[in-house]
């Protein structure tokens, strides 16, 4: 069956935004330009501004795709989990795929620096926090775990860490990933276990 307008149109957007991210990784933010991607997809340059309004945009656009796949995949795995142990113990173990020299990690890097610039990358990579944040420490509270729980609380206390938690391993876990770009070496030390305790959570042991 022929592809509609529609389904044409929608596949050459996709084509951009994949060009767009290697080239991200492989050249640097600052080094993609519009013939650049158009030459990647095997696309006319004008169909770059056809889709997006500018270089800028579209490489925006690529960069959150991949960091919204991250973030689903992590999401995915840790809701799967029968408890918070096993879950949080998931989310650290997926760390041991970002070497520091593989395309996530770089992509993650030159997104980073880029945000400083740009308000809008900016603000959409604090969205994308905010959201793991919330869906990780609202599946904490619904799993009724006391190791997750500041237990009644005290003075200065709410009795309930799970935000706290959440906050804690997602800015572990981006830390390590910057630690691995600019040192490959330390992806041998194993750091699941040392993470689980601060997240106070036991590991989950083959």
């Amino acid at each position: 069956m022929t592809p509609t307008s529609a389904e044409r149109g929608h596949e050459t957007r996709q084509r951009l935004l994949d060009a767009a991210a290697q080239l991200i990784v492989e050249d640097g933010w600052g080094a993609v330009t519009t013939r650049r991607v158009a030459d990647r997809a095997g696309l006319r340059p004008g169909l770059v501004h056809y889709h997006f309004s500018s270089v800028t945009d579209l490489l925006i656009e690529a960069a959150m795709a991949s960091a919204r796949r991250e973030m689903a995949r992590a999401t995915e795995a840790i809701s799967q989990a029968d408890d918070p142990s096993q879950g949080v113990a998931q989310v650290l173990e997926a760390v041991s795929e970002y070497t520091g020299t593989d395309p996530t990690t770089v992509l993650f890097s030159e997104m980073l620096l880029a945000s400083t610039r740009l308000e809008r990358l900016r603000t959409q990579l604090a969205e994308l926090m905010t959201e793991w944040r919330t869906g990780v420490a609202g599946w904490l509270r619904a799993s009724n775990s006391t190791a997750l729980t500041g237990g009644s609380g005290g003075a200065g206390g709410s009795g309930d860490d799970a935000e706290a938690t959440a906050l804690l391993l997602g800015a572990a876990i981006d830390g390590l990933v910057l630690h691995r770009l600019i040192d490959p070496s330390i992806a041998r030390i194993s750091v699941s276990g040392p993470l689980a305790r601060l997240a106070k959570v036991t590991p989950v042991t083959d």
